[in-house]
């Protein structure tokens, strides 16, 4: 962990002592608080509890959440995760927690209840709610969070799709574990070709009408198996080469059956590239614009009112999160259908998750997106304290003057996660029409010994300043896979005498009159280096210094930038001699086996003609080496595999096997938690310290509350 800590310090540095000192403070690891956690579900359903009494009674009769806070919010990493999800009320209190014995809701609710205008709170909450212990006490109700908008292009807020929109069937706990979330529960057949879901009874939609199996029934037979809306199912509802089979086994029980093992299915269920979204198809609404129920000339009258032509756009339209009349799931619904101005959403009065004190969730009354004409724009508004959640406006370049201004404004940053960048990692044509080449680039010690002759430590002082470290392309820093590990850092060493070695032993020993080495043909060996000037942008620098270390060791190359589009047709094409581009290697919201480069999945970096075999049972592309074709074997063996940590030991295999092959030459990484790093305003409180960009792994953002009385 020294190498991670450092390179946090090194990167924060020049953006102020206060900063670095709450930066380097997140590199210690973090242990999941002493709590068991919620996870599948038990043998038998529990009886609900009994609901939680609110903190206090306010005077009216109303319950009152919880009261200020006076001290100042932890920063970025100072505190381990405090916050824990429970399935259940009968789960939290067998935990260790209290019994929750009444519900409370907001003042807003309750005065619609006192009139008649809504139901009791008891009503709308499911009969089993998820019980969730807040990142710093129970919270106050009311208020409002301002989220900007970026520019006139994107219709809402990216920031406030992560806040709100991700509530899938199953979701990511803060101590990493796939849990219940939409559903109540799950079982895996012994062969895990069948999953069966049972939903959280008495759930509802926004509009009060019960969510049940029907739903799910309408999200596969109206969507999946329509082929104007899905002319391609997911590959990750495929098995074997057949798409999965779903029926309704009670109004809350569904099961799917796959063609070949699929314990995984239940994370994708809530995983970044998965199956996020069943959850937002409401059928009883959705009927109304689908032909299997509604004739098609009321449909076709619906869409021209619309200004639609094609019935697939106009039922995405319908069917879409930002489409404010139809019933959600989700803490807060859309006031509005961008693009506003200023798009508001307000609390879902039948969401169905509670605190510790049995408060209905959300606590924040409404969420507020203006919409700002760029980064620097937002960037003023963070500093004149009218943001509450503006991420990172401007990006790192902007640390330094957002660290002067955090103090006297009062903001704070949170950490992030993500998977890291790969920064500029170098790929090889080992599909070359030229033997030669093709033998070369074929044998590990050529790439070993180019690896070795790179000076990264220099390339970080030069281009990067600090902030990234020597790696390998690596996944994730900590449990599981602990990307930040020596396993990652092979043949990362600066070591041109031993580079020299490795190059003779192959047989490069003839050189030519300016000293460079012949290939092993006997005929001069120049690399042609093909760097994208799309991600990152300073891949072509990058390059030239590393030719600079190749000439070193006795090798001849030259740099050729390339514009994003024409870079990947070309490589994907395989016409590039070497390439250069960024990469990642998946963990943490994207789970390994979803990422191409990790799997020798289609789109393969590495090596896509490779790829394509595989893909294509051999019917195209080139035929790859024994241990490719073992990887895409371990990947079934995790598909299968119900036990997360039997399937985590299979992906360590596979990141084993890439650093003993090195199929690309990875130069840096970056720290997830500082390049994935947001504002936010001390106002805001309950928001963990460390938080994952586009996941909601480890937060409830429901739970976030103006600190505010």
């Amino acid at each position: 962990m020294s190498t991670h800590k450092i390179s946090r310090r090194t990167f924060i540095a020049g953006s102020g002592a206060v900063l670095a000192a709450h930066l380097a403070a997140a590199c210690a690891p973090t242990a999941a608080p002493a709590t068991e956690p919620a996870g599948a579900p038990p043998a038998a359903e529990p009886t609900a509890a009994a609901p939680a009494a609110p903190a206090a009674p306010a005077a009216d009769g109303f319950p009152i959440a919880g009261q200020p806070l006076t001290d100042l919010p932890a920063e970025a990493g100072e505190r381990e995760v405090q916050q824990v999800v429970y399935n259940s009320p009968l789960d939290y209190s067998a935990a260790g927690g209290e019994q929750i014995t009444a519900f409370g809701e907001s003042p807003m609710w309750a005065d619609m209840v006192a009139k008649g205008e809504l139901p009791p709170v008891e009503e709308r909450l499911p009969v089993e709610p998820i019980v969730v212990q807040p990142e710093e006490g129970i919270g106050i109700y009311g208020g409002y969070m301002t989220v900007p908008i970026l520019g006139e292009t994107l219709l809402v807020s990216s920031d406030y799709s992560y806040l709100n929109t991700l509530d899938p069937l199953t979701n990511i706990a803060p101590q990493g574990e796939t849990i219940p979330n939409v559903i109540h529960s799950w079982e895996i057949s012994e062969d895990a070709t069948e999953i069966t879901l049972n939903l959280r009874k008495g759930l509802k939609w926004s509009d009060g009408e019960p969510y049940t199996a029907d739903d799910i029934l309408f999200w596969y037979e109206q969507t999946v198996l329509n082929k104007d809306i899905t002319p391609t199912p997911s590959s990750t509802l495929v098995r074997a080469g057949e798409l999965c089979q779903l029926e309704k086994v009670d109004d809350f029980t569904v099961k799917f059956t796959f063609a070949a093992p699929y314990g995984l299915f239940v994370s994708y269920l809530g995983r970044w590239g998965g199956q996020r979204g069943i959850e937002r198809f409401c059928a009883h609404y959705l009927k109304q614009f689908h032909p299997d129920f509604v004739d098609e000339d009321a449909i076709a009258a619906l869409m021209a009112g619309e200004g639609f032509d094609v019935w697939a756009d106009y039922f995405a339209y319908m069917a879409d999160n930002n489409n404010p009349d139809k019933p959600s799931l989700y803490a807060w619904l859309p006031n509005e259908r961008p693009p506003q101005a200023l798009q508001t959403y307000t609390r879902n009065p039948y969401y169905w998750k509670v605190d510790i004190g049995g408060n209905q969730l959300p606590y924040i009354d409404e969420i507020r997106t203006p919409r700002l004409a760029d980064a620097e724009a937002i960037l003023l508004k963070t500093i004149a304290g009218e943001l509450d959640w503006p991420g990172l406006p401007g990006g790192m370049a902007n640390l330094p003057i957002l660290n002067q201004y955090k103090e006297e404004v009062g903001f704070r940053f949170v950490y992030g996660t993500w998977m890291p960048n790969a920064f500029c990692n170098i790929m090889f044509n080992f599909t070359h029409p030229e033997e030669a080449r093709r033998e070369l680039y074929n044998d590990v010690r050529f790439r070993r010994a180019l690896s070795v002759a790179i000076d990264r430590e220099e390339l970080i002082k030069l281009v990067w300043k600090g902030g990234v470290f020597a790696s390998q392309v690596a996944p994730l820093q900590g449990p599981p896979y602990h990307g930040e590990s020596d396993l990652f850092k092979a043949y990362t060493q600066f070591d041109p005498e031993q580079a020299n070695e490795m190059l003779d032993d192959i047989g490069l020993t003839e050189r030519d009159g300016e000293g460079f080495r012949l290939g092993l043909d006997g005929q001069p060996l120049l690399l042609v280096i093909s760097a994208t000037t799309a991600w990152p942008v300073e891949t072509p620098e990058v390059m030239e210094l590393v030719r600079g270390y190749w000439e070193e060791v006795g090798i001849k190359a030259t740099v050729t930038p390339e514009e994003g589009t024409l870079w990947n047709t070309r490589h994907n094409a395989g016409e590039h001699d070497l390439s250069a581009r960024g990469a990642h290697f998946g963990g943490g919201p994207v789970h390994p086996t979803l990422n191409g480069n990790t799997f020798c999945l289609s789109g393969w970096q590495w090596a896509p003609d490779w790829a394509l075999w595989l893909d294509s049972d051999g019917e195209r592309g080139v035929e790859p080496p024994e241990d490719v074709k073992r990887i895409r074997e371990i990947r079934e063996e995790v598909l299968a595999e119900p036990d997360p940590a039997k399937q985590d030991e299979m992906i360590m295999e596979v990141f084993q096997i890439h650093m003993d092959n090195l199929w690309s030459i990875g130069l840096v990484v970056d720290d997830p938690a500082v390049s994935r790093m947001v504002v936010v305003h001390n106002r805001i409180r309950n928001v963990p310290t460390k938080l994952a960009s586009f996941e909601y792994h480890p937060n409830v953002p429901a739970s976030f509350f103006v600190n505010e009385a």
